[in-house]
């Protein structure tokens, strides 16, 4: 007597590959932040609290030579949200911190215009803040 398979082999090896890739993420995420590109910048999640954060997002601006224009503080329900404004060149830049649990959820910002976006400058704004959280 033979016994039929629960899953096919065919579709066993995709289902493998897509939550691997899942939890690779994941790890990274939590290890310090994997950053993803989004829509109009870049985004992490880190271990470090938003006052780190914050520093650390004030210091890469001092280095990079971005004017600070902006910051505001906003307390709400447990966590707080710190905003973090200036500009490069033609850039208008955008640090959004807030918590996330123990740590905190970082977006960044570079816009071109009303309608484009430097991903690549939020993405290495970024990757300097999270370097400066270790």
């Amino acid at each position: 007597m033979r016994l039929s398979p629960v899953f096919p082999l065919p579709l066993v090896f995709p289902i493998l590959l897509f939550t691997g890739g899942c939890v690779a993420a994941a790890a990274g995420a939590g290890a310090a932040g994997a950053i993803y590109v989004i829509d109009r910048g870049a985004e992490t999640s880190l271990l470090a609290p938003v006052p780190t954060v914050e520093a650390s997002a004030k210091r890469v601006f001092g280095e990079m030579g971005i004017k600070e224009t902006k910051t505001s503080t906003e307390q709400a329900g447990g966590g707080e949200k710190r905003v973090i404004e200036g500009t490069l060149d033609d850039r208008e830049i955008s640090v959004n911190i807030e918590t996330a649990g123990t740590g905190s959820k970082v977006v960044v910002v570079a816009r071109k215009s009303a309608v484009t976006w430097d991903k690549d400058l939020a993405k290495s704004i970024l990757e300097r803040i999270v370097e400066g959280t270790k």
